[in-house]
C-alpha cells in the first residue's frame, strides 16, 4: 500500500498534502487570536468530517 502510495505522490509532486495545507493557512495568522481561532476551526473540520482526516493520513 505505501509503495502505492509513493507511485501516486512520484506522478502528481505539485499537490499538497492536507497537512501542508493546514499549516499554510495557519501561518497565515496575524496575531495569537488569529492563530487560535484558524486552531479551533481546523480541529472542528476534523469532527465534522473524521473519515476525510483518515484518508488524508493515510496518504502520508
Amino acid at each position: 500500500m505505501s509503495s502505492l502510495c509513493g507511485l501516486i505522490k512520484a506522478f502528481l509532486p505539485q499537490i499538497e498534502s492536507q497537512q501542508q495545507r493546514d499549516e499554510a493557512y495557519l501561518a497565515q495568522s496575524v496575531d495569537l487570536n488569529d492563530l487560535e481561532h484558524r486552531m479551533r476551526e481546523l480541529d472542528a473540520r476534523g469532527r465534522a468530517h473524521p473519515r476525510a482526516v483518515a484518508l488524508s493520513i493515510g496518504l502520508r
